[in-house]
């Protein structure tokens, strides 16, 4: 166990409603400002509510390791590291907070590591995956190109699967289709009792001719894989449904090599080399760093090609660093546009749950992860991959929101993970929800003033809101109530005729450094304000049926940017903070035509 080595620095990490909000009461996920141009502020008695948190966290675990409350797994057959990763920390490979568990059962057969640690290393499974679809990232290959650009042995009229419809993006997104596994999921050694069930009896020739568990042959290599790609059936047409499939990353690997002239051990170990990971390769790891499950498991084996999709090795040390690279839009990995759109949802697997490229997304109910607080729950996105081998079970997850990070690795008792994941996520939420709206507040919050205009920022529940704004003694927000509604009422007359008048503020993430006439260095930041349709869509009294389904559709997202003064936008404000000490010293409102307006002293 280690106590934090940081304490996390938050006054960026705001919680504001984005474009899409509809809803006071459980707005959606909130952007956070671009991290190039953040200021480090000194650590602050601020940032108290998250290390009480995590301080609370490892007196958890300690106590379910001591048996003195029910852990929930058996805490004698499964080893585990957890760690939290936040953009700013001061080493990438150094959480701030970690947590180690090694199982008096771990190692039974005299290798692997004694001493547990963000060193250890452990079988990650399927965050491969994400890896794999990393090394596409980083090389700049067209996401939207067939996989026969690169692959042209797969371009047969015998196929029962059009591989010229089936791009890179939607092999890396899980929707193309494919089949799961080639071989791996026939089971040779149950052929005998599959036939003692009625089924026909069949000859070797019948089965893969590679990949079969139990059956010689070995692991498929590229021309056997692509030879049985040819003449496996689609599960579905691309681009309806996912459908999970291992075998689309090797494909993906396959394509990169072609794309780079490298191969893909190569292309790990340059990743790696960029971005601190230095122990993340192809199975099989190092046994004398190894966290190895006293139970039977697949620790020191060659997946050969199938590494691409789930037989990597790594540790938390090195998944900290691929976190940080991600939360920091570290340019070693891409651009700051390209990792935003890696970290977006493509399609859907469930009613709160996506699928990305190839990132599993979801959203929990926000009342489990903010049950004593009545008026701040929101939802909150969870950008993470789940990794498995056998008995290893692993999960990275990405709170982009907020800057943060979770890796969690285990071997061994595979129920350990989502108790493990569940203690984290529903501790270090609230805490740091609690730490970003407290440092708004002392961020931005506060009345503005020239000679000219005046203008007041409150912190409303979760949210910052434009509580005030008037020029020459005119009440501007009144005025831009009236407005609205002469304007857009042919559009949303209804909603324009029960507005509440709430205007809320949020981040467009575009900044930019200035140098003011003083010689401070400013950051100039775009912030937009919604107006009205605050949790109002009301629909008209029918005795149709289906009165009320559209009541939560979000309408406030479609008027950004829509109502102009003078070729100025009236939604915009500009915050100008000081990029030294972080603080707003001041707001421009551009369709006023006002001077700057200083943030008054408290």
């Amino acid at each position: 166990m280690h106590p934090p080595t940081t304490l996390l620095t938050l006054t960026s990490l705001l919680l504001i409603p984005p474009i899409q909000a509809c809803h006071t009461t459980s707005p959606l996920p909130r952007p956070q400002l671009q991290l190039q141009l953040q200021s480090q502020s000194p650590l602050s008695s601020s940032t108290q509510p998250f290390n009480k948190a995590l301080n609370s966290l490892t007196k958890s675990l300690d106590a379910a390791l001591a048996n003195k409350i029910r852990p929930g797994f058996d805490i004698y057959n499964v080893s585990f590291s957890i760690g939290i990763t936040s953009f700013d920390q001061a080493d990438p490979s150094v959480p701030v907070w970690e947590y180690h568990h090694l199982s008096p059962a771990a190692n039974r057969n005299g290798t692997g590591t004694r001493e547990i640690g963000r060193g250890a290393e452990y079988l990650i499974g399927s965050i491969s995956k994400v890896l794999t679809d990393a090394l596409l990232l980083k090389s700049g290959i067209n996401y939207d190109d067939p996989i026969t650009k690169y692959l042209p042995a797969l371009k047969s009229n015998k196929s029962s699967i059009n591989w010229e419809d089936i791009t890179l993006r939607s092999l890396a997104g899980q929707v193309a289709g494919i089949v799961p596994n080639y071989g791996f999921s026939e089971y040779y050694y149950l052929k005998d009792y599959f036939e003692y069930l009625g089924f026909p009896a069949l000859d070797n020739s019948s089965y893969p001719e590679c990949g079969v568990t139990g059956m010689d042959g070995g692991v498929c290599n590229r021309e056997q894989l692509l030879r049985g790609m040819l003449t496996s059936d689609p599960v579905a047409a691309p681009q309806t449904h996912p459908v999970y499939s291992n075998v689309a990353f090797t494909l993906l690997a396959y394509a990169v090599e072609a794309y780079t002239g490298k191969t893909y051990a190569q292309l790990i170990r340059e990743l790696s080399a960029a971005l601190g990971m230095p122990s993340t390769r192809p199975s099989p790891g190092n046994d004398s760093r190894a966290v190895i499950p006293g139970v039977p498991n697949n620790w020191g084996s060659d997946y050969g090609d199938g590494a691409a999709g789930g037989g990597l090795v790594s540790t938390v040390a090195d998944l900290s660093s691929f976190l940080h690279a991600i939360l920091s839009r570290s340019p070693a990995l891409s651009t700051p546009t390209k990792i935003r759109a890696w970290l977006k949802p493509h399609t859907f697997i469930g009613s709160t749950a996506f699928q990305g490229s190839p990132w599993e997304i979801f959203r929990p109910d926000p009342a489990l992860l903010f049950p004593s607080s009545s008026d701040k729950k929101h939802t909150v996105t969870i950008i993470g991959k789940d990794g498995v081998a056998y008995n290893y079970r692993s999960r990275i997850s990405l709170l982009d929101d907020y800057g943060l990070g979770i890796t969690i690795l285990t071997a061994g008792d595979q129920s350990a993970l989502p108790v493990l994941f569940n203690a984290v996520i529903s501790t270090v939420v609230p805490a740091i929800d609690a730490t970003a709206i407290e440092q708004a507040a002392e961020r931005y919050a506060g009345d503005y003033a020239s000679t000219s205009a005046n203008a007041t920022i409150t912190l409303d529940g979760n949210t910052l809101r434009l509580a005030g704004l008037t020029r020459g003694g005119k009440d501007i927000l009144a005025g831009l109530g009236e407005i609205y509604k002469y304007s857009l009422a042919p559009l949303l007359a209804a909603e324009m005729a029960r507005t509440n008048g709430v205007y809320r503020l949020y981040p467009a993430e575009i900044e930019r450094l200035e140098t003011l006439d003083d010689g401070r260095v400013v950051i100039k930041e775009d912030w937009r304000f919604e107006w009205g349709l605050d949790g109002v869509n009301p629909e008209a009294e029918t005795d149709l049926p289906g009165r009320g389904i559209s009541e939560e559709e979000c309408k406030s997202w479609k008027l950004v940017d829509w109502l102009y003064y003078g070729g100025q936008s009236v939604d915009r404000l500009v915050f100008v903070r000081d990029k030294k000490t972080g603080e707003a010293i001041g707001m421009e409102v551009p369709f006023l035509r006002t001077r700057l307006l200083t943030r008054q002293a408290a």
